[in-house]
C-alpha cells in the first residue's frame, strides 16, 4: 500500500491544477488494488468548474498572482498576503502531510518554478520526511517550464534537485518538445529525468459534420483577455457565428460584459455568443469550423486530439515565453496558424479565421498521450522503494 501526496499551487491559470488532478486520479486508480491512498493539497484559488469528485483534497488558504507580479502573493480579495496569512498556510500544509504520512510527495512545478513559494515547498518536503523518512520526493513539470532567466536560477533549481529529490517527471513527449529545449540541466541529473508523455484524456470522437462556427477559447484562467476583446470585434466583420468562452474567476461577468458591448456596437449583429467555460468544450472544438486559442498545455492537447484548423495566439505578455515556444513548434505543422497578439487587428483576425475555416481539415497530432498512466506507474514504483 502506497500513500501519495500531491502539492500544487496555481497562481494565474488553471492548467497546473488540472494536470495535478489528472495525475492524482491515475495514481489512485493504479494503486487502488493495493489499497493505496492519494491526497491533493491545493494552494491556489478554488475553481468552481474543476471536478474534485473522488479526490481527497485539502485547500490551503489560497494565494494568487492576478497581475503577473510574481514577487507579490495576494489573497483572493486582492490584498497582499501577510506573513501571518502565509504562516497559516504553512501550518495547514505541514499538518496535512504529517497526518497523511506520505510514501511519496509530488511537487508540481517546483523546483523549476514557484520560487516565491520555495520556503513553503521545502517545508512540505521536510514535513513529509519527518513523518516518513523513506518518502520519495518527486518533481512534476509540464513539457515547457518557463525557461530560467539566468544561469543562477538554473543552478539553484539543479541544486535543489540534487539535494532534495529522487526524480523529475516531465509531462511531455520528448520527440515533440524535450525538456532540454528550455531547461538545459547539468548532465549528472539526466538519470532522474523521465519524460512521461502528455497528461491527456481520450480525444473526443471525430466530428461527422463540422459546423461553421468560429470557436474562441482562452482556458479557465485569467489569460487571453486581449484576444477575447479582439475576437468580439472580429466577429462583427464575419458572416459566421462566433462563440467565445471566457475564463477566470469573473468568467460569467466578463462574458456578459463582452456580449453587451458587442451588441451595443453592432445592433443588428446576432452572430456572437459569449459564455463561461463549458464542460462540452472538446465536443464544440471537434465540430468547429476553426479554433482560435492561446497555446497553453491543456489547450494544445485539446487541439492535438481533433482535426479542426487552428489559429494559435500564444500568451507573450510580462516576459512569458512558454506558450511562444510551444506555438513555434506547432507552426511547423499543417493546419496550424500562429499569430502574435501585438500584430492583430479585428480585420486580420476575421480574415485569418475565414481562411482557416474554408481550408482543409488537418490530421490529429500523434503525441504520446499516455503520460498519466506512465507517470503514475513511476510514482508508485518510487513510493514502494
Amino acid at each position: 500500500m502506497s500513500r501519495v501526496a500531491f502539492l500544487c499551487c496555481h497562481l494565474t491559470g488553471t492548467g497546473h491544477l488540472v494536470r495535478t488532478l489528472a495525475l492524482a486520479r491515475a495514481t489512485a486508480a493504479m494503486g487502488a488494488a493495493a489499497g493505496g491512498e492519494v491526497l491533493v493539497i491545493g494552494g491556489g484559488r478554488p475553481l468552481d468548474h474543476i471536478d474534485l469528485k473522488g479526490i481527497e483534497f485539502v485547500q490551503l488558504p489560497p494565494v494568487q498572482v492576478p497581475d503577473f507580479d510574481f514577487s507579490t502573493l495576494r489573497t483572493p480579495e486582492g490584498a497582499v498576503a501577510s506573513d501571518a496569512y502565509l504562516a497559516k498556510r504553512r501550518s495547514a500544509l505541514e499538518r496535512a502531510l504529517t497526518e497523511f504520512r506520505p510514501d511519496a510527495l509530488v511537487t508540481e512545478l517546483f523546483p523549476l518554478g514557484r520560487r516565491i513559494l520555495a520556503a513553503e515547498f521545502e517545508a512540505a518536503i521536510a514535513a513529509s520526511l519527518a513523518a516518513n523518512p523513506e518518502a520519495a520526493i518527486i518533481a512534476s513539470v509540464r513539457d515547457i517550464p518557463e525557461p530560467p532567466s539566468s544561469p543562477g536560477r538554473l543552478e539553484q533549481a539543479a541544486g535543489r534537485l540534487r539535494r532534495l529529490y529522487h526524480a523529475l517527471l516531465v509531462h511531455g513527449d520528448a520527440e515533440f518538445l524535450p525538456l532540454a529545449a528550455t531547461w538545459k540541466l547539468p548532465a549528472d541529473l539526466a538519470p532522474m529525468i523521465h519524460h512521461t508523455g502528455y497528461l491527456a484524456g481520450d480525444p473526443p470522437p471525430p466530428c461527422d459534420a463540422p459546423g461553421d462556427t468560429v470557436l474562441v477559447a482562452v482556458g479557465g484562467g485569467v489569460l487571453g483577455r486581449r484576444l477575447l476583446a479582439l475576437a468580439a470585434r472580429a466577429a462583427a466583420l464575419s458572416p459566421r457565428p462566433w462563440r467565445l468562452l471566457t475564463g477566470g474567476p469573473d468568467a460569467a461577468d466578463l462574458a456578459r460584459d463582452l456580449g453587451e458591448r458587442h451588441h451595443r456596437a453592432n445592433l443588428t449583429a446576432t452572430n456572437l455568443t459569449v459564455e463561461p467555460p463549458r464542460p462540452d468544450y472538446q465536443a464544440l472544438l471537434a465540430c468547429a469550423a476553426c479554433s482560435i486559442s492561446l497555446a497553453g498545455y491543456n489547450t494544445v492537447l485539446d487541439l492535438a486530439g481533433c482535426a479542426t484548423p487552428a489559429i494559435v495566439v500564444p500568451f507573450d505578455e510580462h516576459g512569458e515565453v512558454e506558450q511562444v515556444i510551444r506555438a513555434e513548434r506547432l507552426a511547423r505543422l499543417d493546419g496550424f496558424t500562429v499569430l502574435r497578439i501585438d500584430d492583430l487587428t479585428p480585420s486580420i483576425l476575421a480574415h485569418a479565421a475565414e481562411t482557416a475555416a474554408t481550408g482543409p481539415r488537418r490530421a490529429p497530432l500523434a503525441l504520446a498521450r499516455d503520460g498519466a498512466a506512465r507517470a503514475a506507474a513511476k510514482i508508485l514504483e518510487l513510493a514502494a522503494k
